[in-house]
């Protein structure tokens, strides 16, 4: 099973996402964060990384920028409830795919890509 961390500051996001990964069976997420701060320490042994833009302590490149620079081998889903926005075109080339959060379908898809999950 896939380790994700979930980082959202919407509680229900992050509890959508979770429910999602464990009916799909191939993904445990191991832990949440509402905080850029908070998910910054908790970014050992993971397989992914799925990632709001806009979080209180950190937003747009500067977050992304954080999770390259601490832990630059795991993938970065970034979900974003508009993938079509000047923020998110920014950060695109950053991470290594963007999914809507309307759709959990392109999410796993990009979990199950990105980490080699069967």
């Amino acid at each position: 099973m896939k380790r994700v961390l979930v980082v959202d500051d919407h509680p229900v996001v992050a509890l959508a996402v979770k429910a999602a990964c464990r009916a799909d069976g191939r993904f445990e997420v191991t832990a949440t964060a509402a905080t850029a701060r908070d998910a910054l320490g908790l970014l050992e042994g993971l397989d992914a990384v799925v990632l709001d833009l806009n979080l209180p302590d950190l937003q747009g490149p500067d977050l992304v920028r954080a999770f390259r620079a601490r832990a630059p081998h795991v993938p970065l889903v970034l979900h974003s409830a508009d993938d079509e926005t000047p923020q998110v075109q920014a950060v695109r080339p950053l991470v290594d795919a963007v999914a809507p959060k309307s759709r959990s379908g392109d999410l796993l898809r990009a979990l199950r890509r990105l980490t080699g999950a069967a």
